[in-house]
Formats: C-alpha cells, structure tokens, sequence
C-alpha cells in the first residue's frame, strides 16, 4: 500500500478523533469532525487528480 498523503493523515486523525467521541453532548463535535475528515479526504482526491493531470500534460 502506498504512504498516505499529508491530507491522507488529516482525514484518518480527524476521523480517529470523531470516532473517539461519546455521548449526545459530543455529538455535534463528532459530526465535525466526521465531516473534516471527508473534506480532507476528498482534497486528497483532488490532489491526484491535479497530479494525474499534470503527468498527461508533460
């Protein structure tokens, strides 16, 4: 498997962090988080895809 990105280790902590959070009080942080680390992921896509581009140009 290949090295995560840095966006990569964003979205796994930001989503460790989430999933470490309990109870109704917590929820609204946890959403938050969840969605930190889907906006992180999904840059990591974007990234490759920019990189992808680039490498077909050249």
């Amino acid at each position: 498997m290949a090295d995560m990105s840095m966006y990569g280790y964003q979205a796994n902590n930001t989503a460790e962090q989430a999933a470490a959070r309990w109870g109704e009080e917590k929820q609204t942080e946890a959403i938050g988080e969840g969605l930190a680390a889907i906006a992180y992921a999904l840059l990591d896509v974007a990234q490759a895809i920019r990189d992808h581009t680039a490498s077909r140009r050249e």
